[in-house]
């Protein structure tokens, strides 16, 4: 028991110096307990999602009303004017969406007005969108854009983007 303590509180502490040198790192900012970053490059949805990946994490999925307009801010700070990536799409399934990590969209959304709408029979993917504030909308998945990435403290972070 003893040593199932000593253990776990080693993880902690470690996961604890993983954040404090993930929170140092330029660019990246901690929201409850995970490091997100906005890119300030433009890349197509699976190029972002590669992106994130290659950096230890995913594209960033916003779950709830404070991470969502946590994650607006961020897109802020690297664009006035162009869509940002979030990790949620339906290239599975038309009208079923799902995040990156293959979860259900569940219960929260935040969809702009008339969306989602699937467009031309192709938008398959969901961006942020400066003119809706922090509402989402779909988007073909090839059209470039910047994206926010997240990571959770203890993954392998490399710094790679380019």
């Amino acid at each position: 028991m003893k040593r199932d303590l000593d253990n776990e509180q080693n993880r902690t502490a470690a996961l604890e110096q993983r954040l404090h040198e993930m929170s140092k790192t330029p660019g990246y900012a901690v929201f409850r307990g995970i490091c997100y970053k906005a890119f300030d490059k433009q890349k197509t949805f699976s190029g972002a999602a590669a992106a994130c990946r290659e950096d230890g994490g995913t594209l960033a999925m916003p779950r709830d009303a404070e991470t969502n307009a946590f994650l607006f801010s961020l897109y802020k700070s690297v664009s006035n004017i162009l869509p940002c990536w979030i990790g949620l799409h339906d290239q599975g399934e038309e009208g079923s969406f799902e995040w990156v990590d293959g979860s259900a969209l569940g219960t929260y959304n935040n969809w702009a007005p008339g969306q989602p709408d699937n467009r031309g029979g192709n938008q398959d993917c969901v961006y942020y969108f400066v003119f809706w504030g922090n509402k989402w909308a779909d988007s073909p998945c090839d059209f470039p854009a910047h994206f926010i990435c997240q990571a959770v403290p203890g993954t392998s972070y490399k710094r790679t983007i380019s």
